[in-house]
């Protein structure tokens, strides 16, 4: 259960185009190390290890039965894997690591709940109590805390004085078996009839996480797949656990059932990963097996759920997959369990698939035709076409790009050192550019001045954020008297037994728009201000160096592509459970309906501040990183600057021989850096295209 079995009918790697731009990147920073004998390095360690520790996280995502553990299956191509035969009760979510960054490839490790984490995922993040206090209508609020508690409770009954030590920690193996999965994952349709077997899910309610470890196969480069718990009734902490796990992913398969396409509950998943501003999505609609449909109610299907999401994506163009997970498992593995071989067939022929299974289908495999013909039918080739495309396209908009862009900036410096180099060496000018001294002001000075600019950055934007604040603040105090007065109204003409239903998603798509349009006014602000720093600090030089300083840029892309996050916003809220939460206060005063209202302010308010201290410390800890690298990267040719003045005002090189060779070294090194300028802006360039979509 540890390894998986050689793919077949694989068609391409996910991730192949991005390992090997990776490799190249890693190559060429390795050529820079070894110019002018390996000062660089400290430069490209960073960059170096960014590239090596990225790992691709795709997360897939979709209600209770929609098939998200059998298409996993498939895509690993590791049959019965991830158990899909029952409703899997599970809070955890289990990530398969495929070539895990540590270069751990075997085992795995489940990681428990501590009480912290019982206690924010009881309370929708610790506050909930005491913000819904007394509201008429609590029962779904109720339900989750009652849920969590059983959880906890199955636990400790199970594992009994061990409960208490075991939170916070984590259990690891060297292999995975079947047992240990059902241990600590799954415990299958109800856990109260499996509590008599102290074996079966032992530890399942309490572990929050399973992280299990594979080689890098059937993928070309490292990705971690992550199977998240369904979203639909029964279970409301599925819904929490899953929101909570999505803002460490950058990709999405969405999961529908083409029985049910779209439903209110995919279209909440929809706008979590809008609001994230996540639009690396592709959409699978699963178990097309079982609907009797014709080849031209299944294209109506697709359009239908591609214009939907068009809509609430702002016109993006989200792939749209129509397939099956048991044709793709039948083709993989002959796994005929639930297969209907009339379906398969009648899809195949509409399709007109049959000659191109009889050019694919393997030799000495048995029905390969057949088989090869539920591969096509099954989309899962059109899966991982589409998957390979945006993960290639989403990691040449941030990792590759970024590792490019900071490579960019150290090979022209490479240049610059070289000619340095060659003008000492070669005699061209005696005159020193720096003395030692120079030098040492020079770097305490400029070390100063860019600390002082670059705090300025985040400090300048205080009243900035404060007005945003106020902003979202305002907008919810007014959502929030405004429904006390529709309320206070409506009541008047319901009849007893009758509710009012609160449409809390015009509030949710208001505070976003304010606070996504504000977010990225102030981190354009900061780029536009950064490059004019960036002028001013070289533009402060003396003329004898400031050729030689240009060649020094700040890496503004890596401010420039944060985006404003407001994924908590969709969080489900208590007055968000059910469309009746009022329906209890036919005949109420008036304080009952303004305490309900009041809910509405405290809860949004304390969301609106969570995202707020969130976004402004992922921007200031941009600008940290970038005015550390400004800083190292002028220390260091200051420093050059000055060894040159060092050599050739004590004459180190008498040695004619001598200078030759370190003369002929530095004009390989300045031919070396040049090229690599060259193949790196080419890079550059061909990112650009594959993250624009081109």
């Amino acid at each position: 259960m540890g390894s998986n079995s050689a793919p077949v009918f694989q068609q391409l790697k996910v991730g192949e185009q991005l390992e090997s731009i990776k490799s190249r990147l890693l190559v060429i920073s390795h050529q820079l190390e070894a110019l002018d004998d390996g000062s660089l390095q400290e430069r490209l360690e960073p960059i170096e290890q960014r590239l090596t520790q990225a790992e691709v996280k795709v997360a897939v995502i979709g209600q209770v039965k929609a098939g998200k553990s059998s298409l996993i299956n498939c895509l690993t191509r590791m049959p019965d894997f991830l158990p899909s035969d029952i409703n899997p009760w599970t809070s955890s979510v289990t990530q398969l690591h495929f070539g895990h960054p540590s270069g751990k490839t075997t085992g795995a490790i489940f990681r428990f709940f501590d009480e912290e984490q019982w206690f924010k995922l009881a309370t929708r993040g610790g506050r909930l109590g005491d913000l819904t206090k007394g509201l008429l209508e609590e029962y779904k609020r109720k339900q989750l805390f009652d849920q969590v508690g059983a959880m906890r409770e199955r636990a400790r009954s199970r594992l009994g004085d061990k409960f208490e030590s075991l939170l916070g920690q984590s259990r690891e193996f060297n292999s995975v078996t079947p047992e240990i999965m059902a241990q600590f994952v799954c415990v299958g349709d109800n856990p109260e009839k499996l509590a008599e077997n102290p074996d079966a899910g032992q530890y399942s309610d309490i572990t929050q996480m399973a992280e299990i470890f594979f080689n890098q196969e059937p993928f070309g480069c490292p990705i971690s797949l992550i199977d998240t718990p369904g979203v639909n009734d029964p279970l409301l902490i599925w819904e929490e656990i899953t929101q909570q796990s999505l803002e460490n992913s950058g990709f999405f398969i969405v999961v529908l059932s083409a029985h049910q396409s779209l439903t209110r509950v995919d279209m909440r998943l929809i706008r979590v990963l809008k609001a994230l501003n996540q639009d690396q999505i592709i959409v699978f609609v699963n178990r097309v097996d079982e609907v009797k449909a014709t080849p031209a109610e299944l294209d109506k299907l697709r359009r239908r759920v591609r214009a939907q999401l068009q809509k609430e994506l702002n016109g993006k163009d989200v792939p749209v997959i129509l397939g099956s997970a048991v044709w793709a498992d039948y083709a993989l593995n002959r796994n005929d369990e639930y297969l209907d071989h009339d379906a398969l067939q009648d899809f195949t022929k509409d399709r007109g698939l049959d000659e191109q299974a009889q050019e694919m289908a393997p030799k000495n495999m048995k029905d390969a035709e057949t088989r090869a013909g539920a591969f096509l039918a099954s989309g899962l080739a059109q899966l991982e076409m589409a998957l390979s495309e945006m993960v290639y396209g989403g990691a040449a908009s941030t990792i590759l790009a970024d590792a490019t862009l900071d490579l960019i900036n150290v090979s022209r410096q490479a240049v610059e050192q070289a000619r340095v180099r060659i003008d000492a060496l070669g005699g061209v000018d005696t005159t020193p550019i720096l003395s030692p001294e120079e030098k040492d002001k020079l770097v305490i000075g400029t070390r100063e001045e860019i600390g002082a600019v670059f705090d300025e950055l985040k400090t300048g934007k205080k009243e900035t954020w404060d007005a945003l604040e106020k902003e979202l603040t305002d907008a919810i105090n007014d959502f929030a008297d405004e429904q006390y007065e529709i309320i206070r109204q409506s009541m008047k003409s319901l009849k007893r037994g009758q509710s009012y239903e609160c449409d809390l998603d015009t509030l949710r798509e208001n505070l976003k728009e304010i606070y996504s349009d504000r977010f990225e006014m102030i981190r354009n602000q900061m780029v536009d201000e950064m490059a004019v720093l960036n002028n001013a600090l070289k533009d402060g030089f003396s003329i004898s160096i400031q050729e030689q300083m240009s060649s020094i840029n700040v890496n503004t892309w890596v401010l420039a592509m944060i985006m404003p996050k407001a994924e908590a916003l969709f969080r489900i809220v208590s007055l968000d459970l059910t469309t009746t939460w009022l329906s209890g206060l036919f005949g109420y005063p008036k304080a009952k309906i303004r305490l309900a209202t009041d809910s509405i302010r405290a809860q949004f308010q304390e969301i609106c501040d969570e995202i707020l201290v969130k976004g402004r410390a992922e921007l200031n800890a941009a600008v940290d990183r970038l005015r550390d690298e400004f800083t190292a990267d002028t220390t260091h040719l200051l420093n050059v600057l000055a060894g040159q003045a060092e050599e050739k005002a004590a004459d180190l090189d008498p040695v004619a021989q001598m200078q030759k060779v370190s003369l002929n070294t530095a004009r390989s090194d300045l031919k070396v850096a040049r090229q690599l300028v060259e193949k790196l802006e080419k890079i550059r360039d061909r990112l650009d295209t594959a993250g624009s979509g081109k």
